[in-house]
């Protein structure tokens, strides 16, 4: 190996040591504070999607850990192999599991959509007739201006929408929305497990995430939104798969898909733009350790094909309605937001961004100055009053330390599709405030615990087995970029459960090999 190659290797491996002692960094911290306290939506007024900051029982979240690892020491001892169970078998349940408990959710609630997600459905029906209103005018509340002049990156969902009432009719119910969650959601649960073979090659990582998975009802409870969040995340899952295929085995075919894949996901969810970045940066830097300088062709062959169908998209609908489409909520508004208060909590939405823009006239450089001025403003006032660092400290423990991800509140703070005077089933009200609530609760705040803690270890573990490399970076770099962004810009901890499944296949390798460490026989059952 020459000099220039040996110096570009190593200069991959400290980009890549850095990225994942970073988020090791971050999960470090996270982890301590799971197991300090718990952030909830008050249950007293949730419509209010108030978040309290409520301190945990410190003793047994030690205890619930401590209890964990000696049950796992103890299948050790008695030699019960998870790698022997035929991965199959546990996909199959996996899917089961996930597909039973979203479908029945999805029937039980009867969740009507509403606020933002309702806007888009209406405008996908009235599109499907041929009619476009809502792309010239909206609501007092956004000026009389049109929705998709401060968010046309929506378009991507509207048109999906579209699509299914064009086949199902335009008087089909919002259920019709949301078994496609369930099936992205298999989808995605699948593509975990998939990406966890392909980077560990381990039966006992390959099983135990498809376990923990099956375990994770939140993303199954979040099946009722109707929005671009679940089926963004199948498609960009599936094609962070392909791309580590495409890096293992620099199959051509294999870059094709990843580029169809990660262009929808954006085109559903324009946030799946921070899953194109890590996936960007993988590609550069297998570009840099072995030369292979196709990868960055694929790499802006992604970048031009995820903005340029995302726009042929706006201007699809700008020409069907004769709108000029020509604005949007910039960056700039979007930081003024995520550094403003929130009744909810700090840096959650607010409103600032869409009423700055609204209350320029549509001037998106008028808007920006006003915004610049409030951020400097803000940023001095937090910097004066010593409140900056408690500020971002409550902004990141509001998202990550919020562990039903507000999945179950999406559905109660909704409308229901029953005959008026007509109460919830109980199971339902129980799940909402009764004995499931709580039981549910207890069960996210130690599954999220168990996996930030488990995930940090697994960020350790492969840097000392040696497992980093470029394909082993994509899912980190993308957690890393999805937190900063959510603490830079707009914060809610919905937005943040597309990374926490994307923490699941390194947690569950961090689990593995940490019992490795504390038992002498596991090499037996983790072979």
């Amino acid at each position: 190996m020459d000099n220039t190659l040996r110096g570009r290797n190593k200069l991959v491996q400290i980009c890549s040591n850095i990225a994942v002692c970073l988020i090791a960094l971050v999960f470090g911290l996270l982890s301590i504070a799971a197991v300090l306290q718990t952030c909830r939506i008050d249950q007293a007024n949730p419509y209010s999607e108030i978040v309290n900051f409520d301190n945990d029982l410190v003793l047994s979240n030690i205890a619930l850990i401590g209890l964990s690892i000696l049950i796992a020491l103890f299948m050790l001892r008695k030699n019960v192999s998870i790698s022997k169970i035929n991965t199959k078998f546990i996909v199959g349940v996996m899917l089961l599991v996930t597909t039973i408990v979203s479908l029945a959710w999805i029937n039980l609630v009867q969740s009507i959509a509403s606020g933002d997600a309702m806007i888009l459905l209406n405008t996908a029906r009235d599109a499907a007739r041929n009619q476009y209103q809502s792309f010239h005018s909206s609501y007092d509340y956004y000026g009389n201006y049109s929705y998709y002049l401060y968010y046309p990156f929506q378009l991507g969902y509207v048109l999906f929408a579209e699509i299914l009432f064009r086949i199902f009719g335009t008087g089909c119910s919002d259920i019709l929305f949301q078994i496609p969650n369930v099936i992205a959601l298999d989808f995605v649960y699948v593509g975990m497990v998939m990406i966890a073979k392909r980077l560990f090659n381990r039966s006992s990582v390959t099983n135990f995430t498809a376990i923990i998975l099956t375990i994770c009802f939140q993303p199954m409870f979040m099946t009722t939104f109707t929005y671009g969040i679940i089926l963004g995340l199948a498609f960009s899952t599936w094609s962070v798969y392909h791309t580590i295929r495409y890096i293992q085995d620099n199959k051509i075919k294999n870059a094709v898909f990843a580029v169809i894949l990660i262009a929808i996901s954006v085109l559903l969810k324009y946030n799946n733009m921070i899953v194109l970045a890590a996936i960007c940066i993988a590609l550069i830097l297998h570009v840099i350790d072995k030369k292979k300088f196709l990868a960055l062709a694929v790499a802006a062959v992604m970048v031009l094909c995820s903005v340029g169908l995302q726009k042929a998209v706006i201007a699809s609908y700008s020409a069907r309605s004769g709108a000029t489409l020509n604005t949007q909520v910039s960056q700039t508004l979007y930081a003024y937001l995520g550094i403003s208060d929130s009744g909810m909590a700090p840096g959650w939405y607010n409103g600032h961004a869409m009423e700055t823009l609204r209350d320029s006239q549509m001037d998106v450089d008028k808007a920006n100055e006003v915004a610049k001025k409030g951020i400097s403003d803000r940023l001095t006032y937090l910097s004066t009053n010593h409140q900056l660092a408690e500020f971002y400290k409550q902004k990141f423990l509001s998202q990550l330390n919020e562990p039903s991800y507000e999945s179950i509140w999406l559905s109660q703070v909704r409308s229901h599709n029953y005959p008026q005077g007509e109460p919830l089933p109980k199971i339902v009200d129980s799940v909402y405030s009764g004995g499931l609530q709580k039981v549910l609760d207890n069960w996210f705040n130690y599954t999220v615990m168990m996996i930030y803690i488990f995930f940090t270890a697994g960020m350790i573990w492969i840097i000392i087995r040696k497992k980093l490399n470029t394909a082993s970076v994509i899912l980190p770099v993308a957690v890393l970029g999805g937190v900063l962004y959510h603490m830079i810009f707009e914060g809610k901890s919905q937005y943040l459960l597309p990374y926490f499944l994307m923490l699941i296949p390194f947690a569950a390798y961090g689990f593995i090999e940490s019992m490795r460490a504390l038992h002498k026989k596991s090499a037996i059952l983790f072979k």
